[in-house]
């Protein structure tokens, strides 16, 4: 039993050591993704966030601000596919642009709140 609370001591330790590391790494990835989405690169942004998401669950803040700037990547992405869409073509992707505006605003209200 003593073996088992120091090694769950060690690794409590080693988490907890972690986690700054985790943030630093996960605020590179969204930077990153903020770069592709400036040059309309919308799945390497997207693949960023993925990855951010999957590889540092306990990064919140990170994560929080990923949902937001996903939603960014899927309206801009919405927004450049409208330049030549026609029809009913134009008229989905329009509808898709209004959704995540409307989400973004949610999001940043529940965000500041």
């Amino acid at each position: 039993m003593k073996n088992f609370l120091s090694i769950f001591s060690l690794l409590l330790m080693l988490c907890a050591c972690g986690g700054d590391d985790a943030d630093k790494k996960a605020s590179q990835m969204l930077s990153e993704a903020r770069l592709a989405l400036k040059y309309g690169h919308y799945s390497e942004a997207r693949d960023s966030i993925l990855s951010l998401r999957s590889q540092y669950p306990t990064a919140i803040k990170a994560r929080r601000q990923a949902i937001l700037l996903l939603d960014s990547i899927e309206m801009a992405a919405a927004a450049d596919s409208l330049k030549n869409a026609e029809g009913e073509e134009w008229e989905r992707l329009h509808v898709k642009q209004q959704f995540f505006e409307r989400k973004l605003q949610e999001d940043k209200k529940k965000d500041a709140e």
